[in-house]
């Protein structure tokens, strides 16, 4: 979702700086948004209103950081009343401050990234590696430090790369928020960077060469895993499916275990020639669709129980047909199986 703040037209930037504030007492009662009390957000947010007495709601000019607090300060502004029209004819101005009381002893979340499981190539996190971060994550942290739904606060512009920031965020585990020593339900934001340079045409173009070469074979496996730190474990997952339990309750049941927030993902279309050669010797033999019947070891380590979701003939249509997947395939792509960090139990 964009901010507020992008929505705005040039006159309300430009005369931001020529206004008259308006005292908070024109207004309404300010009501906490229940969503930000429980996200424990803080900010300020300044809104420019009309001129004249009737002081029509021009626009925020000034973000608290928070959409949820924006949006509150917008529909507060709409009910502010002034005696009389400014002085001068400038714009009224509210700025709307939000602070929630002091707690002794709390002490905020805070995200554990060396224990985030879901990796995506062109999503980082600017803390390990440096870039600027252009994508937000607001999420809620459970006392056991699982994250619980969630949400886009400052989007990257692109919806396919702010759901892969979800993902992300959704297979991380945090350190809970804590009051007096205790741990106590938290909100936390997690800044992401998105490398849109990895989603350039000259990238999309390098792709699609990738995709057209016959040296990577003739035929797409569409495959999904989950990873064991055992031989026998993934065994025993593999044997319950022939049983007749299905590869996504397998995936439920391990991701609970784990704690995770959700189970582990599809990894999407490959051609052989993209996997490690052990592993791709072991797809080629089962071939169609269903679970590889037997574990497969990550080069990383572990051991991966892989389901061939789907096949198809690889590719063969014109770069500009296929622009729009290559796009979607390099902002989805992941380290796969051949690179996964080993379960941790």
């Amino acid at each position: 979702m964009p901010r507020l703040g992008a929505l705005l037209a040039l006159t309300v930037l430009a005369s931001a700086a020529f206004s008259a504030e308006l005292p908070l007492s024109a207004c309404a009662a300010q009501t906490y948004p229940a969503e930000a009390l429980r996200y424990r957000m803080e900010g300020a947010t300044r809104v420019q209103l009309g001129a004249d007495k009737a002081a029509r709601v021009i626009g925020v000019i000034g973000e608290s950081g928070y959409a949820v607090l924006d949006r509150a300060s917008l529909a507060l502004a709409a009910t502010c009343k002034p005696a009389r029209a400014s002085d001068d004819g400038t714009p009224w101005v509210i700025t709307v401050p939000w602070k929630l009381p002091v707690q002794a002893g709390y002490l905020p979340a805070r995200l554990a990234v060396e224990r985030c499981t879901r990796t995506n190539k062109l999503i980082r996190f600017p803390e390990l590696d440096g870039p600027l971060p252009n994508v937000t994550v607001r999420v809620l942290v459970w006392t056991d430090g699982a994250p619980l739904t969630p949400k886009i606060e400052l989007s990257s512009g692109e919806p396919l790369v702010d759901k892969q920031a979800i993902d992300i965020v959704e297979n991380c585990r945090f350190d809970p928020a804590t009051l007096a020593g205790a741990a106590v339900e938290g909100a936390i934001l997690v800044p992401l960077a998105f490398d849109s340079a990895g989603v350039s045409d000259e990238k999309l173009r390098a792709a699609y060469r990738r995709l057209s070469d016959p040296v990577l074979g003739k035929k797409e496996y569409k495959l999904a895993q989950i990873r064991f730190a055992s031989a026998t474990a993934a065994a025993q997952a593999i044997g319950e499916i022939k049983g007749g339990a299905s590869f996504a309750e397998i995936a439920r049941i391990r991701a609970k275990k784990l704690k995770q927030a959700k189970p582990e993902g599809e990894l999407g279309w490959m051609r052989l020639a993209q996997m490690d050669k052990s592993i791709a010797e072991v797809i080629e033999a089962h071939g169609v669709p269903g679970v590889v019947p037997v574990p497969v070891r990550g080069v990383a380590g572990g051991w991966h129980v892989i389901e061939i979701q789907q096949t198809r003939p690889a590719e063969s249509a014109g770069y500009e047909q296929l622009k729009a997947e290559l796009r979607r395939r390099l902002i989805e792509e992941r380290d796969i199986v051949v690179q996964q960090t080993p379960a941790l139990n």
